[in-house]
């Protein structure tokens, strides 16, 4: 661009080009804060119904606010140039950091930690994307790639941004593409040299491979009859899962991450072939989700999943490359044939008084089952024989008193229930009926937990379910002892099941909580809040976006008197999950407590590694109850008469 200048804007320098437009490093004139303006090519500010199509998107796009996706602030129009306004993500050097040249800088092999934030950051940001309604249809990205994502180094740690949602649907998965290489071409040799000086050619071709390897099979082969789906998005995060570990695409019959890198210890193979799967239906939907719980389960025989042939890939590839080398007399055809057509009210958060009361818990003590030991099996073929036959000793199982956690009393009455902002599953917002009960103040640690385990003699219930799984937790075994590990004995407890969950409350004559009361506790005594802290939280608030647990109490408890209600730990709940339950809820609002039978148990909270969204006192997350994770833990309940 020949201007220094573009409207309110003075430019810095150029920061790269995209499908669509050139991008430029600019200061605002009055404001002086940096922003990234990308100025749209010429061929697309002429063409009034991509204009029109693009200002009705922008004005959607503009209302996405996810931390891990690039904020789209505002279109303009000066000098004859139409530009988007976005934030600029650059470091103290103006310089961008693109994944591509973040791994290219990082070497062949990531700390496992490292892939597991990049891509825990980049599932948050699809599945808040894909919650988001998008001119009759579901945001979804398109085109999700190393070039469109940008990482930045931060007190806390990596952070990731994607940027470009929406704009493939615009131009088409096709154009976009071809649009990307044709301008690569002509930067580097120009037009008159486009198809004879190779080595440009070889790195553009480069380029065009990378972006292609990326779609899903349903935007490479329309004759696959699959429509694309928030799905298609999550194809593309599985090939960014296994470049990041392997550093390569996924084809033909590639070797799985546990053979790249056998030093990792998730269970990346079981999340890579989920979300490769040719089929839309059989990808998971929720990424988040599908990362708590692939990555924490053991090893799986994956040899039935569907994966893409490659064969078909092979001759698809080849047909598609010859088309996109034809950029000189066919080109103009080619491009036919692949056109797709707040600031912050206080007085809104309103505190609910709560009278003195003199009610005390009642604590009802219940009887564990203590492991029990048959009697041999073999002893009635047993002869007078002139040998000595050996009698196993029988464990002896010592008392060990629990170490009880101070509760408080959450006043029944009248109270709101979800939220209208959340996900589909958080809907609608509607009033309950609870009666009083108690809670405890902070969730289980390991030092209360540990006396349990001591007592049950082991990792199973009476009904061979698993309580815990200590490789998870913060508990080991050593020459026949339990353990703690040094500086956690405070720190909540994690790796236990819902069954463990369970059994422990029985063992201390509590039980675990509703997830109605769980939310209304979590709320504090505020209405019309987001979070336990009111309309905000930070991380002086909660332990969410961090590297792992803090001890119980670390930060300010809410209205309730209530610790950790907030991130740290998941928490689990008595219910059963259902996606639609809330709907039912509506109908039967005296004391739910969930749906009668199910697939999975209902967890709360947020954890140590989540992201804001997560925080918020309606969010709700579910799995079997038989899984451990290194961030699901619980607290008890208990009735109040």
């Amino acid at each position: 661009m020949s201007t220094k200048v573009i409207g309110d804007y003075n430019i810095i320098k150029t920061l790269g080009n995209s499908s669509f437009a050139t991008v430029y490093l600019a200061e605002h004139k009055y404001m002086k804060t940096k922003h990234a303006l990308k100025v749209i090519d010429p061929e697309f500010s002429n063409d009034e119904d991509f204009i029109k199509r693009f200002e009705e998107d922008v004005a959607i796009l503009t209302t996405l606010d996810h931390p891990a996706i690039v904020r789209v602030q505002s279109i303009s129009f000066s000098d004859g140039k139409y530009f988007l306004v976005t934030d600029a993500i650059v470091d103290s050097s103006n310089e961008v950091l693109s994944l591509q040249r973040y791994l290219d800088y990082k070497g062949d092999i990531l700390p496992e930690v490292e892939v597991e934030s990049i891509l825990r950051q980049v599932a948050s940001a699809l599945d808040y994307a894909h919650k988001c309604k998008f001119s009759n249809d579901y945001l979804i990205h398109r085109s999700i790639k190393l070039n469109n994502i940008f990482v930045k180094s931060t007190e806390l740690g990596l952070r990731v941004y994607i940027s470009d949602f929406g704009i493939s649907r615009l131009l088409g998965e096709g154009k976009a593409i071809f649009q990307t290489q044709q301008k690569a071409l002509l930067q580097m040799v120009g037009n008159e040299n486009l198809i004879k000086n190779p080595v440009p050619n070889v790195i553009a071709t480069y380029d065009f491979l990378n972006n292609f390897s990326f779609l899903s099979p349903e935007q490479k082969f329309k004759d696959l009859d699959e429509d694309i789906t928030t799905r298609t998005d999550v194809y593309s995060f599985g090939v960014l899962a296994y470049f990041l570990i392997a550093r390569q695409f996924p084809e033909g019959y590639f070797d799985l991450p546990s053979k790249i890198a056998p030093e990792y210890k998730l269970n990346w193979d079981l999340l890579v072939c989920k979300c490769l799967q040719k089929s839309v239906k059989r990808r998971p939907e929720l990424l988040v989700e599908a990362i708590n719980s692939y990555l924490s389960t053991e090893s799986s025989d994956i040899s039935s999943m569907e994966i893409l042939s490659w064969k078909e890939v092979e001759r698809k590839v080849e047909n598609a490359m010859q088309m996109s080398f034809e950029f000189s007399s066919d080109f103009n055809k080619l491009e036919k044939d692949l056109d797709d057509t707040k600031p912050i009210d206080n007085s809104s958060v309103k505190f609910t008084a709560i009278e003195d009361t003199d009610q005390k818990p009642i604590i009802n003590p219940q009887k564990i089952d203590r492991p029990t030991y048959e009697d041999d099996p073999g002893a009635i073929f047993q002869k007078e024989l002139n040998v000595s036959y050996y009698q196993p000793k029988k464990v002896e199982i010592k008392e060990v008193e629990p170490l009880l956690t101070e509760m408080v009393i959450i006043p029944g009455g009248t109270y709101l229930r979800g939220s209208d902002n959340g996900s589909r599953d958080e809907k609608p917002k509607h009033n309950i009926v609870i009666k009083s009960f108690a809670l405890d103040i902070h969730p289980i640690t390991n030092e209360q937990f540990v006396r349990f385990l001591q007592f049950m003699g082991g990792e199973k219930d009476s009904n061979n379910n698993d309580i815990i799984r200590l490789r998870s937790s913060r508990i080991k075994r050593s020459g026949g002892r339990l353990i703690i590990e040094s500086g956690y004995a405070k720190h909540p407890l994690v790796g236990v099941t819902w069954y463990g969950a369970q059994a422990y409350a029985k063992w201390v004559g509590k039980r675990l909580p509703t997830e109605a009361e769980w939310e209304i506790a979590c709320f504090g005594g505020l209405e019309n809040a987001e979070y336990p802290t009111g309309i905000n939280i930070d991380h002086t608030q909660a332990n969410f976006f961090n590297s792992d647990t803090t001890s119980v109490m670390s930060y300010p408890p809410n209205g309730y008197g209530l610790y950790d209600m907030a991130g740290n730990i998941y928490e689990w709940c008595e219910d059963w999950y259902a996606y639609n339950y809330y709907d039912t809820s509506v109908q039967e609002p005296e004391n739910p407590t969930g749906p009668h039978q199910g697939v999975y148990r209902v967890l709360r909270g947020g954890c140590w590694k989540s992201l804001k969204d997560d925080m918020r006192c309606s969010h709700r997350h579910r799995n079997n109850p038989g899984t451990v994770n290194g961030t699901y833990g619980f607290r008890c309940a208990t009735d109040v008469s």
